[in-house]
Parts: structure tokens; sequence; C-alpha cells
């Protein structure tokens, strides 16, 4: 590795930087989610992240950015302590010493992390690291593999083409449709926590982060962002969202069906096929070509069939995998 790259932690005047290297990213993975720049900005302060110790960015002698990494560890763990992995590096570096030596870094300095996290927590439960491969970038799954990481999970990305036939159903019985409104926000985020609660190793949102990653994101909907109620209670919500830089990249248009929950109370009554299919239709109004979701490909709420049988395709394999502390 050469001598005059530069190591530091990331400012957020690095970031117009770091948004050039994951476009360039991006770009050679065939992957348009790209995060905006507006985005980076508003998510750069981050209590799970403190980007003074956390962050690492290189630096070649030009000044532009070559690799980036960066930790994210939820300060208070509950059934595990975890530490997320992201960690790029430009596709002129990959499988050098450069990237051999950033991947050491992100683990010593997440090992670290959780120790501190676990400590002011008194937690002393499992310890684990976690990083995230698309399973058709065979360098992706080989950097995680060679150091011991082993895949627990997998997901599939699922887009439905708008064109096809939209099946005509029923808004449920006693429900009153709205979009979303600023006032509902909290109420939204409760029941956004309360309908994902049940499903896998879900870390509950924060104000702060309902805020920077959901309602303030740049690619945030409202006007297609749907919430079903009963009386005063939210019954079930479909939040949704547009970016257009990922449109742009990828050459034709989709809208996200970003988080889609029922509360326990109203499940098994066909809500989220209703609201999946008004979203479809308000989609093809905006002028979108596609809708696209993800989705636990072991969801034992049988969502994966829910989606299938509404004409959702998968086009993208994703996994999750961990590596055990001592």
């Amino acid at each position: 590795m050469s001598l005059d790259y530069t190591w530091r932690a990331a400012t957020i005047a690095d970031l117009p930087n770091i948004h050039a290297l994951l476009e360039a990213v991006g770009q050679a993975d065939d992957d348009p989610r790209v995060p905006s720049l507006a985005n980076l900005e508003r998510e750069f302060e981050d209590e799970w992240s403190p980007a003074e110790t956390d962050t690492q960015l290189v630096l070649a002698p030009d000044g532009a950015a070559v690799a980036y990494a960066r930790l994210y560890t939820n300060p208070r763990p509950t059934e595990a302590a975890r530490t997320y992995l992201d960690a790029d590096v430009h596709p002129a570096q990959r499988g050098t010493s450069l990237e051999d030596a950033l991947l050491d870094w992100v683990e010593q300095r997440a090992s670290r992390r959780l120790a501190e996290v676990c400590a002011a927590s008194g937690f002393t439960g499992l310890r684990l690291l976690r990083g995230r491969a698309n399973m058709a970038l065979a360098h992706e799954v080989t950097r995680l593999k060679r150091r011991a990481f082993q895949p627990v999970r997998y997901f599939y990305r699922m887009r439905r083409d708008l064109r096809e036939p939209i099946p005509d159903l029923p808004q449920p019985a006693g429900l009153r449709l709205t979009t979303f409104a600023p006032e509902l926000s909290e109420a939204l985020r409760q029941a956004d926590n309360e309908a994902f609660s049940d499903h896998w190793q879900h870390e509950e949102i924060s104000e702060h982060d309902w805020r920077a990653f959901f309602v303030e994101s740049s690619t945030f909907r409202p006007d297609l962002t749907f919430v079903l109620f009963d009386g005063d209670q939210i019954a079930a919500f479909s939040f949704n969202r547009v970016d257009p830089e990922e449109n742009a990249r990828q050459g034709y248009t989709t809208g996200w069906i970003n988080s889609l929950g029922t509360r326990r109370p109203w499940r098994k009554r066909g809500l989220a096929s209703f609201l999946i299919t008004h979203s479809f239709r308000a989609f093809q109004a905006a002028g979108l070509d596609y809708a696209t979701l993800g989705v636990d490909a072991e969801n034992p709420s049988g969502a994966l069939g829910l989606y299938e049988g509404l004409g959702f395709v998968s086009f993208r394999r994703h996994a999750a995998f961990d590596k055990e502390l001592a």
C-alpha cells in the first residue's frame, strides 16, 4: 500500500468527495441505489456512529476519496450487541492491500466500539459484527467469507411492472385512508416500531433516526405515503419514497414501498394487499414505471408469497453476514 495515502476520520466537509466515491462504486456494481449528497449531509450526525471515532476516510495524493468506512452500533443493545459495517473501496483498488488495510481497521474499531457500548450499557450477551453483500457480486461475498463472516439471512429486492394489470381491491370496511401529514409523524413512528417488533432482529427506530432516515429524507414522498385508520388508531401504513437520482441512473422510474406494516390487531384482513395496490395506482398516476420493495426471504408472515401474488419479481439477492466475537 502506498505511503502517500492519507487516513483520517471523515468530516461533513468531506461528503461531496465521499459521494463521488459511492457513485463510482455504484456504477461499477450496477447498483443505482447511491445515497444523495443531501441525505448524506442530513444523516451525518448519528448517535449510533460518532464520526470522529467510527469513520475512516482514505485519500489519494490528489485528494480524491479512494476508500471510506463507517460503523453503526446501537448504544442500547437488547438481545445482541451488533456493529453494522459499511466499507467502500474504489473499484480500481479492490483486491489490493488498501482494501485489506481498510477492513482491518473496520474490524478492530468495531471490536473496540462493541466493548465500549457493552461496558456503558451493562450488556453481557452476544457480540456480533454484521456485514452485507449482494450475492451476485463475488468480491463482496469473498471478502466477508475470507474474514470468517457467515451468511445468516437472505433478502430479496423485488420489482413490479406497473404496466401490468393492477388488481382492484376494495378499501377494507370501516377503515379510513389518508396520506401522510406532519402531525401523524410520531404516531406513525410508533406504529412502525410496533408492526415490526416481531420481525427478525428488529431494532427500534429512534425519533432522531425517524427524522433523518424517513420523514426528512430527500426521497420521502408524503403525497405517496398512505395510512389506514380505524377510528383514531393507525391500523396499517405504506411509507413510500421516490429517488430521482436513482431513477436517472437506472434509466427507468420506480417508486419504493419503503416500509409496509400492519399492527397486530388488524392483521389477516387484507390491509397490506390493499395498500400495495393503492400505492401501485398512485405510482402509476405519478408517471412511474415500477414499484420496488425489499423483503426478508424468511419473513414468517408470508410477505414473500404476498408480493409474488401481486406481481413482484425478485431481481437482486442480498445477505446479512455475521461474525461472532469472543
